[in-house]
């Protein structure tokens, strides 16, 4: 710590004393979650034990002196027959404002924010000036109040001096973990980034930057991301009312609440309560409510509102933790139920769910290296549970016991057709399901991070994983997995047969500098896709068509691959593509969601701002269906290309 800058900003400072408190707690009495109102020095002058002041820890036995900022955590517990200690509280600010270096340096290293804390030396000497201070401000006259400011003066210079001789520093708290620990534990207060950025003494624009750097997303993204946990868990462990959970976690209007809660999650709040309550073995796909939710730093778009995740993925479960019930349950199916799943590889002998002749067809195994690694899987697979790669087992025509789809969605008649049992799960891995299925390979599309759902499902058969947004390679791995390489390879060639001849002849009817913009508007926003992203990349890099200029000009200020922005629909007059993609709703959504987005889009066509696009006068406008346009696989990707021609009439 710098002590001249320290005692600079101290001297620079017009300080005011709000308040003395005096506490005494028993032994194995405590105090928790106790958030410090103002900045403060905690005076312990007897007994021991612990105090926690945002998460870090001090011994205490006697005397002793703390300081926090204001909205930090405080616990103490008492280990000792009592300990006695005061709250010192007092507001800090410049007495001269407008001093650029005076601000720099208050912005840098703020005195009356930062924590530390430390046995004085020459506690007496401390405790004097703090029995005349605490002495004085008991009295009622504004006299003796003006004496004891004054004196807290005289405190502070004995405390800093103490620590200057005793050559002691300060625990610089990080601004990011501080107002993380504050969003937590106060997230149902109205809270704003100027408030935060106020609270912490720093600018507003300063907090986001470090909040975007450290995190990747912004302070109010990091709220709602908080809030929402809270909703899912209420909505999950009790049955109040959405308008008692919308104001419990801070917000006062419930269908904004359910707005943003559908945006986060995928699905409305009463559609989430009714399928958690369908599957009373998994715990909703938050984690609870005593641990911080912290998206990854990504940037590519998830289709369902959810998470950015990396290269555009739509994986609809993650990093899901199972609860020890759940793997409770499936220790106990596997161990009673007769399915005889093997929690190892190398057991050859012992059949996954299958009659006695499939078990002699499948005692013998490959490795196969995926995503995860290496796993031994059967030469022979018959019963293969699959989640997020349907597209491909289907194109492949590979034996399927388990898939993840719904009605409506772009895959649900042919898995019907062909008697796969279909089980949709939002935001999170089925696990009872895949383990009723009696897999004896499961296929999956996860996250490369998510090496606990794989675990899981290694519990319960071999389990390769693959990336559904690159489906060609993913394709050809699995067709060389299940010894269908010929049949991988000729869906490969058809597709690209295909993808050439669409592209020369959109070429021949239009061009091949024509622009354009795929969009997904709402009545609150618009979200632009760039051509990374991997849902819509075919219609720019495919297929030929050129990104619209100011999509074009706002990549360039965006990092390297990323998904795209969300933009103000004042943004919709400057799109000038000769073409306008436009998609809703998300690829999982039910009929009923499915159609209230066809409402919402209905009402953003009457805005002015859309009948001002120039594509839109132009009669150049295409809708397209989400529940393909949003995932990959050679039958989406094939059915985007049908899309593409239909609309420029080449079908």
């Amino acid at each position: 710590m710098n002590w001249d800058e320290h005692l600079l900003l101290w001297n620079e400072a017009n300080v005011k004393l709000l308040d003395i408190r005096h506490q005494s707690l028993a032994q194995g009495d405590e105090l928790r979650s106790y958030k410090l109102p103002s900045n403060a020095f905690l005076w312990v002058t007897y007994g021991r034990g612990r105090v926690m002041l945002d998460g870090v820890g001090y011994a205490i036995d006697g005397f002793h002196l703390l300081h926090g900022g204001k909205g930090m955590n405080l616990d103490i517990i008492s280990s000792g027959d009592r300990l006695e200690y005061d709250l010192i509280m007092y507001k800090a600010l410049l007495a001269v404002p407008g001093n650029r270096y005076v601000d720099r340096l208050l912005k840098r290293s703020n005195p009356f924010q930062i924590q530390y804390g430390f046995t004085p030396h020459a506690p007496l000497a401390l405790h004097s000036k703090f029995e005349i201070m605490e002495q004085s401000w008991r009295k009622l006259t504004l006299l003796d109040k003006l004496y004891a400011k004054a004196v807290l003066y005289r405190f502070v210079h004995e405390c800093l001096g103490q620590m200057a001789r005793q050559e002691l520093g300060v625990k610089r708290v990080d601004l990011v973990s501080r107002a993380t620990h504050y969003i937590e534990t106060s997230y149902s207060e109205a809270i704003t980034v100027q408030g935060l950025a106020e609270l912490f003494g720093c600018s507003s624009s300063y907090l986001s930057r470090l909040f975007k750097k450290q995190l990747g997303i912004t302070p109010n993204e990091y709220l709602i991301q908080v809030r929402i946990g809270h909703a899912s868990r209420l909505l999950t462990e009790t049955k109040a009312s959405l308008q008692e959970i919308s104001s419990s976690i801070g917000y006062l209007d419930v269908y904004y609440f359910s707005r943003v809660f559908k945006k986060q999650t995928g699905v409305p709040p009463l559609r989430y309560r009714s399928l958690a309550a369908q599957k009373p073995v998994q715990k909703n796909p938050f984690n609870s409510s005593e641990q911080a939710i912290v998206p990854r730093k990504a940037h590519s778009y998830n289709d369902n509102y959810s998470h950015y995740e990396k290269e555009g993925d739509l994986t609809m479960y993650k990093d899901l933790k199972l609860s020890a019930g759940a793997v409770m349950l499936l220790c106990m199916t596997l161990l009673f139920s007769g399915c005889g799943a093997s929690t190892g590889f190398n057991d050859s002998s012992v059949a996954v769910g299958s009659p006695a002749t499939a078990a002699q067809e499948q005692q013998h195994t490959k490795k196969v290296n995926h995503m995860m690694g290496e796993s031994e899987i059967p030469v022979n697979p018959q019963r293969i549970a699959v989640n997020g790669l349907e597209d491909i087992m289907l194109a492949l025509d590979a034996p399927m016991v388990h898939a993840q789809s719904m009605k409506g969605q772009y895959l649900y008649e042919t898995l019907q057709a062909k008697k796969v049992p279909s089980v949709y799960t939002p935001g999170s891995l089925n696990f009872e399901s895949i383990l009723n299925s009696k897999p004896d390979l499961i296929i999956a599309n996860l996250l490369a991070s998510d090496t606990e759902s794989y675990k899981q499902l290694s519990k319960i058969a071999p389990t390769i994983v693959y990336d559904r947004s690159d489906w060609k390679a993913s394709i050809a791995a699995i067709g060389k997995a299940l010894d269908l390489e010929e049949k991988a390879q000729s869906v490969i060639q058809d597709y690209e047969e295909k993808l050439l001849k669409a592209k020369e002849a959109i070429v021949a009817k239009i061009g091949a500098d024509r622009t354009l913009a795929f969009i997904r508007p709402s009545q609150h926003d618009v979200q632009l896709f760039f051509p990374a992203f991997s849902y819509t990349s075919i219609a720019y890099k495919d297929l030929g068509l050129t990104l619209e200029p100011m999509l074009a000009s706002l990549q360039d200020k965006e990092e390297e691959g990323a998904w795209g922005i969300e933009a103000s629909l004042e943004t919709l007059p400057d799109l000038t593509a000769d073409y306008l993609f436009v998609t809703v709703g998300g690829s999982f959504d039910s009929e009923v969601e499915a159609q209230a987005a066809l409402k919402e889009m209905n009402a953003v066509e009457e805005l002015n701002a859309w009948k001002s696009i120039p594509a839109v006068k132009q009669g150049h406008v295409y809708k397209m269906s989400s529940r393909h346009w949003m995932l990959n696989g050679p039958t989406a990707d094939s059915m985007k290309i049908d899309d593409v021609l239909a609309a420029f009439d080449l079908q």
